[in-house]
């Protein structure tokens, strides 16, 4: 049934069906075809996937990251990300890196970090004199920082489907976020020397403190959620609510930037933007659960463990299978039908849960870059007007560090586990 049911799910894909229909109607198929057991059964474990408790933080981050976007924080975090780096060659660039990095510890989305950034900073380096496919290859990679760097969409998944502590996947995810952003940040410095940008002037320290308290409310949200959480005042999920409240009363009450018809506005989309995840997340988790079902999770450990126990190559094949698995499918599909396959494998090597999730966040962030469902690409295209090639073959150095990040990631388990250490 397994066999069967692998091709039917990439034939429905290429026939056109969205991706949650084509994972929840390839079980149905397999079954009906193949299995012993009622089709019937796949809505039920359709619900039963969707039907948890983590996963109710999911619409609240969406709604928080609408309400910070639309009310006008993204103008204040480039502000600050100008000032406190600015001056360095290739600053501007630079300041797009961490201003991606600022409001991705806010939106926890890839694509939302790009269009909220991007739309803004494109402009500005194309005007500073910067080649457009440095700028736009930049956005779309620096995008990427917003799944990685906590609150995120995608480890919330992770961690309910392979039963890991939400609190120190988000404290695992510091670290290498400001990994990749610092390597993303030299690469712009390196670019901007050797094409001899103009440099922006040192800022004084009036210029930073008018930056900061500007930008002081939307920056506060951070420190709510992940303290809320490190202090046990509340959970993931409590918290993604008190960020919603929040991120509400700084854009109408503190910024007043938010109406009345613009908070409907952000609520229709956020309604959207959460029914879409959640469909998909609930056929994944068909998907998930026919492979749990037939014992393929088993099945596999015993074929990769004969092969190998060596946690080098078993990391190594793992990556290979994310990082193509993350050109057809999104994040959070991948997660949930790949995740509770290879996570046991990769504990029976010595690898930590925690530290597997980053491998895997890591991974499927590469293919938010890849096509032909680099969600990222799409979003870049609609910026920049250029085709998807364009963008592609724009953010090809990038992937390469993004790349080069990985494997740091993968060997190092440092960058994962430090804070969690010291947090729990």
């Amino acid at each position: 049934m397994i066999a069967a049911l692998v091709p039917i799910f990439f034939a429905l894909l290429l026939f056109g069906l969205p991706i949650f229909a084509s994972l929840s109607l390839a079980v149905a198929l397999a079954l009906k075809g193949f299995g012993t057991i009622d089709p019937l059964v796949v809505p039920l474990r359709m619900f039963s996937g969707m039907n948890n408790f983590s996963l109710m933080s999911i619409p609240f981050f969406i709604l928080a990251a609408e309400l910070m976007r639309i009310g006008g924080l993204s103008d204040r975090l480039i502000g600050l990300a100008r000032a406190l780096i600015g001056w360095l060659p290739g600053g501007l660039a630079a300041a797009t890196v961490l201003a991606c990095l600022f409001f991705g510890s806010i939106s926890g989305s890839s694509p939302a970090t790009v269009i909220a950034i991007g739309s803004i900073m494109f402009p500005a380096l194309v005007a500073a004199g910067y080649n457009k496919f440095f700028a736009i290859g930049l956005i779309t990679t620096a995008g990427t920082l917003g799944p990685i760097v906590p609150p995120s969409i995608a480890l919330i998944i992770y961690g309910s489907v392979t039963g890991s502590s939400v609190g120190k996947l988000f404290a695992a995810g510091v670290l290498p976020a400001i990994l990749i952003a610092t390597l993303l940040i030299t690469y712009c410095c390196w670019y901007a020397t050797l094409r001899r940008y103009p440099r922006e002037p040192f800022p004084s320290l009036k210029q930073i403190w008018e930056a900061v308290s500007r930008s002081l409310w939307g920056m506060g949200l951070p420190v709510l959620l992940l303290g809320g959480i490190y202090t046990g005042l509340f959970t993931p999920t409590e918290s993604a609510a008190a960020a919603c409240l929040y991120g509400w009363f700084v854009g109408a009450v503190i910024y007043r930037t938010i109406s009345l018809p613009a908070t409907l506005t952000i609520l229709r989309n956020t309604g959207v933007l959460s029914g879409t995840l959640l469909l998909i997340t609930a056929g994944a988790s068909a998907f998930s659960w026919i492979l749990a079902s037939t014992g393929a999770p088993t099945k596999l450990a015993t074929e990769v463990l004969a092969g190998t126990d060596s946690p080098i190559v078993i990391l190594m094949l793992f990556n290979l299978i994310m990082l193509v698995a993350g050109m057809f499918l999104d994040s959070a599909s991948a997660i949930i039908v790949l995740a509770p396959l290879m996570q046991p494998i990769a504990a029976q090597v010595g690898v930590d849960a925690i530290h597997f999730g980053i491998i895997t966040l890591v991974n499927l962030s590469v293919g938010m870059l890849t096509p032909p469902v680099g969600l990222n690409l799409f979003v870049a295209m609609t910026i920049s007007g250029m085709t998807l090639f364009q963008v592609f073959r724009a953010a090809l150095p990038t992937i390469v560090l993004m790349l080069v990040a990985l494997i740091v990631i993968t060997y190092v388990p440092w960058f994962s586990l430090t804070l969690p250490n010291l947090l729990y």
